[in-house]
């Protein structure tokens, strides 16, 4: 009897071990692409304004150094100085801050470094590695949970082998934001709204993408309403005031990072202030930054604008695809409409959209025969192939400091 608890224990467990050793041995790979393209960082010269630098990092450069690059050294300076009290520069115009960053990141790593007496190079990328195998682990469960676990195996390795998967093990915020994303959509799956709260609450002091949830928790409800009327779940009444009350939640973390800038630097439009500074910020859904990019780039632009919206629309209306259900199926939608709707032209594109991870189901449907599932995997092998290929270029191009123009690239 104790030997089949055993047995019923450990095949519990395996399919979550097998998602941990396909996290390892991708953040490995990774660590070597980094370790290789360090080789070409370069120092920062001091005229150099567009880069902002905290703390100057080794030359030659270690992985430590290169896991600190760009954003990082934002955070290495709210860990080390907290952040400033205007969003001004002394002109009166509004300047790059610290501000425009979430708090919650580099409060945990400030924490995490007090407890071990470490800096910000070795705790900021570990604190990233640690929260992404929580992350991918959240990941696995919630795909598994709408479409199962072979599916979800799938998904995980395309998300860990993507271009920009290389992220999750940098001081950056993308391993927490898709651990609190990936948390929020599975409880709101398991219709668990009142501890939903928590992640969508901690998503707010992390990323500003918790407005995309409050559209997945609509989709939720108006799911909940048409299956109510069809005389499904077994009669169970609509929780109305609860998922009312979780969107209002979802909204009001949207805006707390901005309130809280208000109260820190006594400027009530302190956030918005300081993400003027930066290139391709608009303040405006109605003026995205992508529309002003094509307006420069001819009638081609707009057709293959058009044509990828339009193929996307086509796609995520198919019924294998809204088979995912809501949670997975609106926040693929939602949020990649948000990223349209807000975000400029530029590289960094391609780690914002490791936050679109149900995407990957498109390219790994459901397969009824052995033959099928064949050609899955064959699939499945060459995305791989081409993921690690295009992480190796996202390490030396954007991630590394390499070249006269590295400043411009915005990873």
């Amino acid at each position: 009897m104790l030997s089949s608890d055993r047995a019923v224990a450990a095949s519990r467990w395996r399919p979550y071990a097998v998602v941990l050793a396909v996290y390892a041995l991708s953040r490995a790979v990774s660590a070597v692409f980094i370790v290789v393209a360090a080789r070409a960082q370069v120092a920062v010269p001091a005229s150099l304004s567009s880069y902002h630098q905290t703390v100057p990092g080794q030359i030659p450069a270690r992985y430590r150094d290169v896991a600190v690059n760009w954003d990082a050294q934002w955070y290495w300076d709210i860990v080390l100085h907290g952040y400033p009290h205007t969003a001004l520069g002394p002109d009166g115009q509004p300047v790059q801050t610290s501000l425009a960053f979430y708090p919650l990141y580099p409060t945990l790593c400030r924490l995490v470094g007090r407890a071990t007496g470490l800096d910000f190079s070795l705790v900021g990328p570990t604190v990233s590695l640690l929260l992404g195998a929580a992350a991918v682990l959240m990941v696995y469960r919630l795909v598994a949970t709408a479409v199962g676990a072979d599916r979800a195996l799938l998904v995980v390795t395309l998300l860990c082998t993507a271009m920009a998967a290389p992220v999750l093990q940098i001081a950056y915020t993308e391993s927490l934001g898709l651990l609190l994303v990936a948390t929020a959509l599975h409880l709101l799956q398991r219709r668990r709204y009142g501890w939903t709260v928590v992640p969508i609450v901690l998503l707010g002091l992390t990323r500003n993408i918790t407005v995309v949830l409050a559209a997945v928790v609509l989709v939720h409800w108006a799911v909940r309403i048409h299956t109510a009327r069809r005389g499904g779940d077994d009669g169970e009444r609509v929780p109305h005031l609860r998922l009312g009350g979780l969107l209002l939640v979802a909204l009001a973390a949207t805006a707390t990072w901005p309130a809280l800038v208000g109260v820190i630097t006594g400027e009530a439009n302190g956030y918005l202030t300081t993400m003027k500074a930066w290139p391709g910020f608009t303040s405006s859904p109605l003026h995205p930054p992508w529309v002003q990019a094509f307006a420069g780039a001819g009638p081609v632009a707009w057709v293959l604008g058009i044509l990828v919206v339009v193929a996307f629309a086509l796609v995520m209306s198919r019924p294998s695809v809204r088979a995912w259900g809501p949670e997975l199926w609106g926040w693929t939608v939602a949020y990649c409409g948000y990223v349209v709707l807000t975000t400029s032209a530029s590289s960094s594109i391609f780690r914002y959209l490791l936050m679109a991870f149900p995407f990957a189901l498109v390219l790994v449907p459901a397969a009824d025969g052995p033959d099928r599932v064949r050609r899955r995997l064959a699939v499945v092998a060459v995305l791989v192939a081409v993921g690690l290929v295009t992480q190796w270029y996202w390490v030396r191009e954007f991630l590394v400091l390499a070249g006269p123009n590295f400043a411009y690239l915005f990873p």
